[in-house]
């Protein structure tokens, strides 16, 4: 691969206008998907929009029926054998023969791959085990691991040769708390060391606190990619004010709503809403006057910027 193909512009992948059809019905229809190298990417949708489909396109796994898709800069053609040796994949649900032990099915896996002699093949799944909690289970049997094990045994066989790029299909599925910081911890890890990792993931708080960009699907296409903040201003000013009300009839929900420069009000609990905002004022004055306009009390209201996981919601709920 030529440097200059890798560094003009910018991206590990490079995904535009992507179709996948099965026959007559289209799996995705215009996906457009940007990573930068060296960043921690977030890729969102409800189930059903085409995450996995768009992945496994990349990966070669299906084959795409219109569209492009570029690797550091080169479009994959036929084995590509070096090029996708850059790549690490963790599929949403790993599964490994039940009768190889955590070790052997690194071994195995590594052998596959090409990327190291023997001696180092060992030295690196042994560090890679360690890495990821699986040391103790090393020799282990995989049929006897419990799906926490198999998410983390997976993240090790992709990451086996050092990847440039890993793609991650739900990689804290079945974990604990603890599992879930171990992995964001190591993740954030590999981008420190110059590496790109693309992240589909349904753990919106994670994606957050681990993402520097997200790119959001719906129904098979793109509907928005940026920045946390960048998004948050596009669609709501990036503010939300979570109210709390003495009693919150359906009545005063529909003149919340009416607020100028309200974009959505959504209920949080009992009495309590979010509400996102396209503008960026103070509305408690106007919350406080239909409060009492309608029998009831603002008790609280407290403004934020508005989350992923408010944002995502807006996005998926939105009508085309």
């Amino acid at each position: 691969m030529s440097a200059s193909a890798e560094t003009s512009s910018g991206l590990a992948l490079e995904v535009r206008n992507l179709v996948k059809s099965y026959g007559p019905i289209p799996g995705v229809w215009d996906v457009n998907l940007g990573v930068g190298q060296g960043t921690l990417h977030g890729f969102l949708g409800p189930n059903g929009s085409g995450k996995t489909t768009t992945i496994k396109c990349v990966m070669g796994l299906l084959h795409k029926t219109a569209g492009e898709i570029r690797v550091f800069g080169e479009e994959p053609q036929g084995d590509a054998i070096e090029l996708k040796r850059r790549v690490g994949y963790l599929p949403e649900l790993p599964s490994f023969p039940n009768y190889l032990k955590g070790r052997e099915v690194l071994l195995t896996y590594g052998r596959i791959r090409g990327t190291l002699d023997k001696k180092k093949l060992m030295v690196e799944s042994k560090m890679l085990l360690k890495k990821v909690g699986l040391e103790d289970a090393s020799e282990k049997a995989v049929g006897k691991y419990s799906k926490g094990m198999q998410t983390r045994l997976g993240l090790a066989v992709a990451m086996l040769g050092e990847p440039d790029l890993l793609i991650l299909d739900e990689p804290t599925e079945g974990l604990d708390p603890v599992g879930v910081i171990d992995v964001r911890e190591l993740l954030k890890t590999v981008v420190s060391e110059g590496r790109t990792v693309l992240l589909s993931s349904h753990q919106l708080p994670e994606v957050q606190q681990m993402c520097s960009r997200v790119t959001v699907l719906k129904e098979g296409r793109t509907v928005t990619e940026g920045s946390v903040k960048e998004l948050a201003k596009r669609l709501h000013g990036g503010v939300v004010y979570k109210a709390e009300f003495d009693s919150l009839g359906p009545d005063l929900m529909a003149d919340l709503e009416r607020i100028d420069g309200v974009s959505e009000v959504t209920s949080v609990e009992e009495d309590v809403v979010a509400i996102l905002m396209t503008k960026d004022y103070d509305v408690r004055p106007s919350l406080a006057r239909l409060a009492v306009q309608h029998g009831s009390l603002l008790l609280s209201c407290e403004r934020e910027e508005a989350s992923l996981e408010e944002l995502f919601l807006s996005l998926v709920r939105k009508s085309d």
